[in-house]
């Protein structure tokens, strides 16, 4: 530890010969002396650290050595005594000689002097282990400490590559759930239960889209990822969003065309029967007279139920029925048949009131939702594919790619230096050592 510390302030010493800028020139000298800086402020904190530990880690040495030849002393001690004991311990007592009691006293009382010295030797060197383990755990204690931040890039570093799979795999699973909720609204009699699993894969493939933003977004601040990616992602959430509140938009469209229809239809019944109400005020004073005759008066009540059917015949009440839409309509629609049918349905009851404002107003707003729609869906499905297509695969070796796109894509990964304060300057992944 104290030949790297001298090391470490070696390197040191060449760090602030290049801080110094000697000869440099050009944009990137400032970034080198100021990398060269931090480099050498940090490596004098580890020189500090690797001193003082060595320090500590020598008295432990020195404690260890000690034990050492204190417990072989009194284990030395312990072995002679226990030479004497032993044979002594074999005779009966009545046998032994005044010397060889006085020898097995002396034996049995150097055994527990051994015994003693050895504990003691044990627990002398538990205390000094304990206490300069604890100072170490001190030293350690100092700004070099990893941060949480650092601990998750160190984490992400490891495991870039099998994470990097798995987000290819969530991807591709993504986009076949979507291509295949598409196919199931483009079949005419798809069953209730695959429609019903189409919208659970999407709410999940959609789950999916959200989690692999937060990965993409962590591996990029950590230089572990590019954030091309994470603007493809932000395209994909945000296509999602802008299709989400064209749907909602569609419903509520549809809804308000048909009640603005509904609407255009009572005021045409009650316009052709003000165009009427002379013509129905004559025949209602003449029904008052009760001198007509019977055929007069069936003749007059016959015109009367004849004005009110023209009356009606001049609205056109909206339609309840769901109208069939074809699959390049579900396609144009964005890939919803509700849309679809929601588009034909405002067309409809536009052609019949196309001179009413309300009615013009509300399929106006129903077209412009079903047209953000199918902008979500064109954006979102031609960015995805076109990232499928271009790009290289951390599962298939062999898939044909685009260099330039890839190239352009790590063009975007760099360090944030802003994420986290101890790193390096921003640097372009390509210049990184």
């Amino acid at each position: 530890m104290t030949d790297t510390a001298i090391e470490i302030r070696t390197q040191i010493t060449r760090l602030r010969a290049l801080s110094d800028g000697t000869g440099l020139k050009g944009d990137y000298a400032d970034a080198l002396q100021d990398g060269a800086d931090r480099l050498r402020d940090k490596l004098g904190k580890v020189a500090d650290r690797y001193e003082a530990v060595a320090v500590k880690v020598s008295a432990w040495a020195e404690a260890v050595e000690d034990a050492q030849h204190q417990t072989v002393a009194a284990h030395r001690a312990a072995t002679a005594a226990h030479d004497v004991i032993t044979p002594l311990d074999a005779l009966p007592e009545a046998d032994l000689t005044p010397t060889q009691k006085s020898d097995l006293d002396h034996a049995r009382a150097s055994l527990i002097r051994a015994q003693a010295a050895f504990d003691g030797a044990v627990g002398d060197y538990e205390s000094d282990a304990r206490r300069l383990s604890g100072a170490i755990e001190d030293l350690l204690d100092d700004s070099l400490e990893d941060s949480c931040w650092s601990w998750t890039s160190n984490l992400l570093e490891r495991n870039a590559a099998w994470i990097n799979e798995a987000l290819e795999i969530i991807g591709w699973i993504a986009t076949v759930v979507a291509i295949a909720a598409v196919l199931i609204a483009c079949a005419p009699t798809a069953p209730a239960w695959l429609a019903l699993a189409a919208s659970w894969a999407i709410a999940g493939a959609e789950a999916a889209t959200y989690g692999t933003a937060l990965v993409h977004t962590a591996l990029a601040a950590t230089g572990n990822g590019t954030w091309a990616d994470v603007g493809l992602d932000v395209v994909a959430i945000l296509t999602l969003r802008m299709g989400k509140a064209a749907e909602q938009g569609v419903t509520a469209g549809v809804d308000a065309t048909r009640v603005a229809s509904r609407q255009a239809a009572k005021d045409a019944v009650s316009a052709a029967r003000a165009e009427q109400s002379g013509a129905r005020q004559e025949i209602a004073r003449e029904l008052r007279n009760r001198s007509i005759s019977k055929p007069r008066r069936q003749f007059l009540e016959g015109r009367l139920k004849q004005m009110n059917r023209e009356a009606r015949a001049a609205a056109r009440y909206p339609t309840q029925h769901v109208p069939e839409v074809s699959r390049a309509e579900i396609w144009r629609a964005g890939g919803s048949r509700s849309t679809a049918v929601a588009e034909k349905v405002g067309a409809h009851e536009l052609a019949k009131h196309s001179a009413d404002p309300a009615v013009q107003a509300a399929a106006q707003r129903l077209n412009r939702s079903a047209v953000k729609n199918s902008a979500a869906f064109a954006v979102g499905t031609g960015a995805d594919l076109a990232d499928k297509g271009a790009g290289s695969s951390d599962l298939f070796d062999g898939k044909p790619n685009l260099a330039q796109y890839d190239d352009g894509k790590h063009f975007f990964q760099f360090h944030t230096s802003w994420v986290d304060p101890d790193s390096a300057p921003t640097v372009m992944a390509g210049a990184r050592n």
